[in-house]
């Protein structure tokens, strides 16, 4: 049954979650966005304010450019179409600029530094504080599990000792009287 019902359909591509904080601009404006998972076409990100279905964005990571049109979005996040195949390992190990690219004409300044390295450091501690929050429920969830799994283990040896347990007593009853 199950085939028949995808037949024609081609499997979904895997996706690796991956938390990776990049900048992305939609027509002229620029803003953070956090990509949450990746495949070799496409992306999904979040943001504050996604952009509208059918838009053309432009994500940035490092020295890596990805171009591509919005799919969907819902809420703060949003799926994104790739113009070019993406490689995940590359977009996974490529590191942040810590300010952005020098202009030609441009020779640096101290204060657009400083904004890079506190932005950095601040991503850097909401990256350990989402993985912190992520251990913490994998934690909570393994405790909860085993705690259902102790409870449901304790019942079913009640019933079991029940169940046995009358039936033993009549054999004991039984072998006792002469």
């Amino acid at each position: 049954m199950l085939a028949a019902l995808q037949t024609g359909f081609r499997p979904r591509e895997e996706r690796i979650t991956v938390l990776i904080p990049s900048r992305m601009r939609v027509e002229s404006q620029w803003c953070d966005v956090v990509i949450h998972n990746v495949s070799s076409r496409g992306l999904m990100a979040g943001c504050d304010t996604p952009p509208a279905v059918g838009s053309y964005v432009e994500i940035r990571r490092g020295t890596i450019v990805i171009v591509g049109r919005v799919q969907w979005n819902k809420g703060r996040f949003f799926g994104m179409r790739s113009q070019d195949r993406l490689s995940v390992k590359a977009l996974i190990d490529e590191p942040r600029l810590a300010s952005r690219p020098a202009r030609s004409n441009d020779s640096g300044n101290a204060e657009q530094d400083r904004r890079a390295e506190r932005r950095l450091a601040h991503e850097a501690q909401m990256a350990r504080q989402v993985e912190r929050s992520r251990s913490f429920a994998s934690m909570f969830q393994f405790l909860v599990l085993v705690l259902v799994g102790l409870t449901l283990a304790g019942i079913a040896a009640h019933s079991v000792y029940g169940m046995l347990s009358a039936p033993a007593q009549q054999i004991e009853a039984a072998l006792k009287t002469p």
